[in-house]
């Protein structure tokens, strides 16, 4: 490319024609040895140097320019002529002088290091850039280059280059006071945490202590923090980490920061202490660190978006102990044993300034049942701190007696005190009813599982109270005595880790000592020694249950259990137990557990409903409640056994009662039974599915075959469904457009869903089996199955009230060779039957409805029995049953067609095909001989097909005789093979299509590039229609082609051996450690990366081969300039072993 330049230095051959000063100097090309030019446009300089004169001349400040070096000058050189520079001379230099603003070397005595400058290079090297201009100086701009604010956060462009350079210490400013040096609106902030309102309590849990007065602590009742922290985790874990470094980090920035534990967290920059250190604070836990540039990255904006979860507080009404100013450190140990790390109950006094929350806590919920403890008036009373001057003593038992309306409290009092039984798990309807669909209050005391939550009324604190007290002054001198304990016993038990006592019920006996027992007034299950159990007394037994066991409803399990996951347990168990939240009864005839609703406020004080959050997350799946159906439809409850035998007898009394002569017994039982069918299918079915296809109330009917299972099962859809189908599938398409990015979800064997076809058309569908990341669906209303990726499944039920279309169907009494039918059997029945109208003859109805229906197919007035018995595919009992022919009283249609057969156009000489020999090998030179090849195909990193160069090739054609071992004898020909072809591509309409289609038949096969080559068959794809694989034997490349594209071969082509030589490579195998990679499909032994490096490794050098073995099959050795093997760039990358 030719630019535009300005010469700066020039230097001659000779001393003599040293430049005089204060004048140009001019020489002749042939006189100077050395030229600098400054390339206007761009900026830089080059140094041009004349070979075997200049390199004397070289300085120490050209070598940091480009050098080329030349014979001649004038190959580089050009004196613009007068009407080019007539056309440029409007057009200024583009490149302009700029100078960073501010800032000198780091050093004041020294210019600027190679270091900076390799630094400034590589933050702005091929970026766009935003160029800040602060004014002119000399013709130079005096700027600064920062990010610009539409710039993807990934990119490596620091907020302000100038900064950058000071922080790396490559450079410094004139003064100390460099002002703003970079945009406010650049730096990426996290919205402000979410506070709860004054005069209000929260769930909390502190997360982070300096003092009394300077604390953190995170609001409770939420999964979405615990979700993010795993998101943050997964992504920059796996991330490379080079691609999101922060380069010069900016007070206030947002970033992700690595913690002591390994971890990595959201942060924020709040110091630049220098040494290339930074200052972050932790913004959902308030903690602070100093950490290197390594160990912080650049945030992504799905982790900024939501608010800071840590939320500074300090304590109300209390100071540090009068006559000192500092807290002591005795002070600090309590509150962190008081309250680190534990839920508790705050009330926010008043939100001070920069949302500093002045608070109160308690611990009352981390401990259920007790009375709540203020842990400003503990410290006080321990002596570690005083209240403020003017703070009066409050009674703070009346703050929770007065937030709440008395009438709950008069209800929930009432039904507890109604409990007047405790021996039974079971509860009275009488006493939740009055209840049912109600919000309801309650402190969720312990969280087992989904299935298994225990909850309290909130207002049932001091029942609880007295019954701890009345507990304490019963048992608390009591000694132990011998009883047999037994299941379902209630007793009094001490709890081992706080002297407590508590009402408690048997669960079972773990050993002769130890026994498992349900506090039932606090919902907690253990295991406890029976040195701690007493006789529960009679006066104790009077007051109900204090907690009730709930299960959520509308949801299930994921991964395809009927048990619930560790993560979903976990999870809930974290973020419930302890809170307060609000249950709604859904059934009205109460159950035990519980059947609720559950709802709880997040961060952002909305309000949540736990089991769609659950769903959302992936931890659970939707499960739909099947009404309950009036004592008329009770059938339904029964099982199947006892649903079969009533119609067995309704199917007796209703022959006695309609019997007609005039037909068989026979066919009044037949029809009686689709018509009973026809009932059983509407009747309530398994959730989550789709209606099993409704049979045709007739003996015979008319239907399409919509595909053949891999088992051999015909599904049809019958002819008067296809419009109903057409018209629900158009309905589907326009109304279901997108859906959206699924979250992750666990998919069950059996479950109905909604599926994205290859063909991008919506089909409802049914998951066959799970395998890794893709599922194996089917398509319920065609009946094929498929094996699609997980992203085009969504969990929703298509027009669940519309039956399945297709029908599935088995030939009755029909028995395949081996008892499954093979595959040669199943394609073709494919080829067959597929989108054929048949006429299907019901024989027997399937016990279950989504079973396969036993019938007589008939194609064409052809029993299809009868044709796969005759062509030795099955076997068929009681053989009078099925007629080869149809009965006389089917469709006329078939006896109208005339089909007429002539064969004589089967003798003409253009449909006669020569019969030819295969192609001649190219063989190669003895072992131990080097020789050029080129490499035309690689079919895995060990396999390849090979030519040999062009200069040995024709050395070897030409040994060859002009009769080869078949005796067929070749015309003597002075063109080449490509010669030859290249002649025969300018007229290839008179080439004869080819009409023998045998394996191995040489032909002309036509080219993606529309170009004919020499190619053979290799094998017959597909019928339907016609598709042939075919390889190209001059490069060893196959492609499946259609009959059209194909030709017979010209006799003389046939005398060139077949250039490409399949070859394997000898030296190295398959790694042993290479398992987790994908897998070339056609030869999993070799990854999909290997078989890419092998042809990075293969393309476009040359090479040599060296023949190995040249029986049973050719090996050879593949060299990179003649010495070094090609094999071994794959195993220094680990994806080859050598083989010795």
């Amino acid at each position: 490319m030719w630019c535009r330049g300005i010469i700066t230095e020039l230097i001659p051959t000779e001393k003599e024609n040293i430049r005089k000063y204060c004048s140009p100097t001019k020489l002749s090309v042939c006189e100077v040895a050395l030229i600098q030019i400054f390339m206007v446009d761009f900026g830089n300089s080059e140094v041009l140097i004349v070979t075997g004169i200049g390199d004397n001349h070289v300085r120490s400040e050209h070598i940091a320019e480009q050098r080329v070096v030349l014979n001649d000058l004038c190959l580089a050189l050009r004196k613009s002529e007068p009407y080019i520079e007539g056309l440029l001379k409007d057009i200024q230099p583009l490149a302009q002088p700029c100078s960073l603003k501010d800032i000198v070397p780091q050093n004041s005595n020294e210019a600027w290091g190679e270091e900076a400058k390799v630094e400034f290079l590589k933050m702005v090297n091929n970026k766009a850039v935003l160029m800040k201009v602060f004014g002119e100086e000399d013709g130079v701009l005096i700027v600064d280059l920062q990010k610009p604010p539409t710039n993807k956060i990934s990119s490596d462009m620091p907020v302000s280059l100038r900064d950058a350079l000071v922080f790396m210490e490559l450079a410094r400013f004139r003064s100390n006071s460099p002002g703003s040096h970079c945009e406010k609106n650049t730096i990426l902030h996290y919205h402000p945490p979410i506070l709860p309102k004054e005069m209000m309590d929260a769930s909390v849990m502190v997360c982070h202590i300096n003092s009394p007065s300077d604390f953190y602590l995170q609001l409770v009742g939420s999964l979405d923090f615990l979700f993010l922290l795993k998101r943050i985790e997964d992504f920059y874990k796996s991330e490379d980490g080079e691609n999101l470094e922060i380069l010069c980090p900016v007070q206030d920035q947002a970033c992700v920061a690595k913690f002591e534990d390994g971890v990595w967290y959201r942060a924020k920059v709040i110091g630049l202490p220098g040494h290339r250190e930074v200052e972050v604070k932790y913004v959902d836990f308030g903690n602070t660190a100093k950490i290197t540039l390594k160990e912080m990255r650049k945030i992504k904006d799905e982790f900024l978006n939501p608010p800071e979860k840590a939320i500074k507080c300090k304590l109300a009404y209390i100071e540090p102990c009068k006559g000192t100013l500092q807290w002591s450190k005795k002070a600090k140990e309590k509150f962190e044993e008081k309250t680190q790390d534990k839920f508790m109950t705050c009330s926010v006094i008043k939100i001070l300034e920069d949302n500093v929350l002045l608070v109160e806590l308690f611990d009352s919920l981390g401990a259920p049942g007790m009375t709540p403890t203020s842990i400003n008036d503990l410290l006080v009373k321990e002596g570690l701190a005083s209240h403020e001057v003017g703070y009066t003593i409050k009674d703070n038992s009346k703050k929770y007696t007065e937030v709440w309306d008395p009438s709950p409290e008069e209800i929930i009092s009432k039904e507890v005190n109604s409990l007047n039984s405790v021996s039974a798990k079971s509860l009275p309807n009488e006493n939740l009813q009055s209840l049912y669909d109600k919000e309801l209050p309650v402190h969720i005391c312990n969280v087992i599982s989904p299935e298994k939550i225990y909850v309290q009324w909130l207002l049932t604190e001091n029942l609880l109270n007295s019954l701890e007290e009345q507990m304490v002054a019963a048992y608390e001198n009591s000694k132990w005595e011998p009883i047999k304990w037994e299941n379902d016993m209630h007793c009094a038990v001490k709890i081992p880790d706080n002297n407590l006592w508590r009402r408690g019920q048997i669960i079972r006996m773990v050993t002769d000592t130890l026994v498992e027992v349900l506090l039932y007034d606090v919902g907690v299950e253990l295991v406890v020694n029976v040195n701690c159990l007493r006789e529960l007394q009679e006066n104790l037994k009077t007051m109900g249950r204090l907690s009730l066991e709930c299960s959520l409803v509308d949801i299930r399990p994921t991964g395809g259990s009927d048990k619930w996951t560790a993560t979903a347990c976990d999870c809930l168990s974290l973020y419930l137990t302890g809170a307060v939240a609000t249950i709604i009864l859904q059934e009205n005839n109460m159950t035990w557990p519980l059947p609720v609703k559950i709802f709880c406020k997040d961060e952002k004080g909305e309000r949540v409903d736990v089991s769609k959050y659950l769903i959302r997350k992936g931890l659970a799946l939707r499960e739909r409640r099947i009404n309950k159906l009036d004592n008329s439809h009770s059938l339904s409850k029964k099982p199947l056994e006892i649903l079969l035998k009533q119609e067995d007898s309704e199917v007796t009394k209703n022959i006695k009662i309609n019997f007609d002569s005039d037909k068989k017994a026979s066919d009044i039982i037949s029809e009686h039974k689709v018509s009973e069918f026809k009932e059983k299918i509407i009747e309530p079915r398994t959730p989550g599915c789709y209606k099993p296809p409704v049979i045709p109330n007739m003996k015979v009917f008319e239907a399409v075959v919509s595909c053949i299972g891999d088992d051999g099962t015909v599904f049809v859809v019958p002819k008067l469904s296809e419009f109903e189908l057409i018209k629900m599938m158009n309905e589907i398409q326009s109304n279901l457009k997108c859906l959206g990015l699924l979250e992750p979800y666990f998919w069950k064997k059996g479950e109905a869903c909604a599926v994205r076809g290859s063909d991008t058309m919506w089909y409802r569908g049914k998951v066959i089996e799970v395998v890794g990341g893709t599922i194996r669906v089917q398509y319920l209303d065609h009946g094929l199955t498929e094996k699609i990726p997980q992203c085009h499944l969504y969990p929703i039920l298509l027009y669940p009230d519309t039956p399945q279309f297709c029908i599935p169907c088995q030939l009755y009494r029909t028995i395949p060779v081996g008892g499954i039918w093979q595959p040669d059997a199943i394609e073709l029945l494919q080829e067959l039957l597929s989108k054929r109208e048949v006429e299907i003859h019901v024989m027997e109805l399937p016990v279950n409805p989504w079973e396969k229906l036993s019938v007589h197919l008939y194609f064409d007035g052809m029993s299809l029995s009868y044709f796969m018995a005759h062509h030795k595919y099955c076997t068929f009992e009681h053989s009078e049953e099925i007629l080869k022919e149809k009965p006389t009283d089917y469709s006329k249609k078939y006896e109208e067609e005339r089909w007429e057969i002539r064969f004589e156009e089967l003798l003409l000489s253009e449909t006669e095909t020569p019969i030819l020999p295969p192609y001649l090998p190219s063989p190669l030179p003895p072992p131990g001989e080097l020789y050029a090849v080129q490499v035309k195909h690689v079919v895995s990193p060990n396999e390849v097909y090979i030519c040999l160069d062009s200069v040995e090739k024709c050395n070897l054609c030409n040994q060859h005789s002009d009769t080869d071992g078949s005796g067929v004898s070749w015309e003597s020909e002075s063109e080449s093979l490509s010669e030859a072809l290249q002649r025969l591509n300018t007229n290839v309409e008179t080439l004869l299509p080819l009409t023998d289609f045998r394996t191995e038949m040489p032909c002309l096969a036509e080219y993606d590039d529309g170009l004919w080559y020499r190619a053979k068959i290799v094998s017959i794809k597909e019928f339907n229609p016609v598709a042939i694989l075919v390889q190209f034997v001059d490069y060893g490349s196959t492609e499946k082609l259609t009959i059209n594209r194909l030709r017979q071969i010209p006799l003389h082509l046939m005398q060139y051996p077949a250039q490409a030589i399949k070859v394997l490579l000898a030296g190295f195998k398959p790694p042993l450690k290479d398992l987790g990679k994908t897998r070339i499909p056609y030869c999993p032994k070799w990854s999909m990366e290997a078989l890419w490096a092998m042809i990075d490794c293969l393309q476009g050098k040359q090479l040599y081969a060296s023949s190995m073995a040249q029986e049973p099959e050719q090996i050879v050795t593949l060299y990179e300039d003649e010495q070094y093997p090609v094999h071994m760039s794959l195993v220094e990358m680990g994806l080859a072993e050598q083989d010795e």
